[in-house]
């Protein structure tokens, strides 16, 4: 079923099937469980649009927005007509259904399928198996590490597709050094079917904008002091540890917490508002909920510091999103952001579930407004090497790799 050309002894790719079934990248962003991944298939799409492969975005069905279509006319977008499944058991009892589904939208014309997450994996290796389809995956998180992070259960059936994907797929996008290593060592990924290729940051949309004309937007009082968390309201997001934090501020009445993202799970929200109570900040608290996308710039160049304070991140789009804004970041000391923050040049880093640590991190900052403005700076030019030209530049030499391979096999070449 490939249809990838050979030019000058390599294989060009034509046409591309991002498969993202867990979550719709329709939606918008921290609306259910929409986030950096669908900005990453979003972005990617785009990127290999704009460079001419045909490509073809696949997600379940699920409810929600249509954001996306507009600003992608490039990009075909499709929904199967099964709908997202609500657990392990269902993603792995229905992973043949998907790939009946997804071989109907793709036909005879997709030189591979780009999956994403272990739920569009498990689909994909099906695809690849039933059709012939070169089968990439991005895992976004594993069960191992999310399970650490969080101290929850993660389900049998998850370890057990996430080993098969690992070394079913043809070829692996990690997006740090780190993520490639824990691969090879946790679910026994083959090291030289991984490509390291780091997310891409549309430094189009994401730039430094005023500050005084986005306070005045969003109704923020130009002596504020605001902290900003954007994500998923998720236990392993650390949302909690920002309120401890900011609890142990209290001597700072002009401080502000602003939190944009919609809920994940209703308990661990109530209980962020119970906590807020505790901590003697509630009436500090403002919670956006989920916002427009193209709003989530104005959102960034209001705040005087952006927090991603998690337990747990493959890389943190959030995190690098602010930096093109030239808001200055602090983030959880994790593999993820550690990979591009610097700390004191481009961010600051703080150890993970260190409420303490957090504090004083956060009052240091709002104190030193020289340290910020050169944080902004740092944050600002590292984020501009983040491209998404690069990105896809690694991931389409990942991609013509395994179907330049699968033409020396036909052809019967060395």
């Amino acid at each position: 079923m490939a249809t990838g050309t050979r030019e000058r002894g390599s294989v060009t790719v034509r046409s591309v099937g991002l498969v993202a079934l867990h979550s719709s990248p329709l939606a918008a962003l921290g609306k259910g469980k929409a986030g950096g991944m669908s900005a990453y298939v979003l972005g990617l799409g785009k990127e290999l649009a704009r460079r001419g492969v045909s490509v073809t975005v696949i997600t379940a069905s699920h409810e929600g927005g249509n954001y996306g279509e507009a600003e992608c006319p490039s990009v075909r977008f499709a929904h199967l007509p099964s709908p997202a499944a609500s657990s392990a058991v269902g993603w792995v009892a229905q992973a043949g259904q998907y790939a009946a589904e997804i071989g109907a939208v793709i036909g005879e014309g997709c030189d591979l399928i780009h999956t994403h997450y272990w739920a569009s994996g498990l689909a994909g290796l099906e695809v690849s198996h039933r059709f012939g389809i070169p089968h990439v995956t991005t895992f976004h998180t594993i069960a191992a590490i999310k399970e650490q992070a969080s101290e929850l259960s993660e389900p049998p059936e998850r370890y057990e597709a996430e080993r098969a994907i690992a070394r079913g797929a043809d070829g692996i996008v990690a997006w740090t050094r780190f993520e490639r290593d824990t691969l090879v060592s946790t679910l026994g990924a083959e090291r030289d079917r991984i490509a390291v290729a780091p997310i891409g940051v549309d430094c189009e949309r994401f730039q430094p904008m005023n500050r005084d004309e986005a306070r005045s937007r969003l109704g923020i009082h130009s002596d504020e002091e605001t902290l900003l968390y954007v994500g998923r309201l998720d236990r392993i997001k650390g949302a909690d540890m920002l309120v401890r934090a900011a609890g142990l501020l209290s001597e700072r009445p002009r401080m502000r917490l602003r939190f944009v993202g919609g809920e994940v799970d209703a308990d661990y929200a109530a209980g962020l508002r119970a906590l807020a109570s505790e901590m003697g900040v509630s009436e500090r608290v403002s919670w956006a909920g989920v916002v427009p996308n193209d709003e989530l710039p104005w959102h960034y160049a209001a705040a005087d510091l952006v927090v991603v304070p998690s337990y747990s991140e493959s890389f943190s789009i959030v995190a690098a999103e602010a930096m093109a804004c030239g808001t200055p970041v602090v983030a959880s000391n994790v593999p993820g952001p550690a990979s591009f923050i610097e700390d004191r040049v481009s961010g600051r880093l703080v150890p993970a579930g260190d409420a303490p640590a957090l504090a004083r991190t956060i009052c240091e900052l709002l104190d030193d407004e020289e340290q910020r403005r050169c944080l902004g700076l740092g944050g600002l030019e590292a984020a501009r090497g983040m491209t998404w030209e690069a990105s896809t530049e690694a991931l389409l030499g990942l991609y013509e790799g395994i179907l330049d391979s699968r033409f020396h096999g036909n052809d019967g070449e060395e």
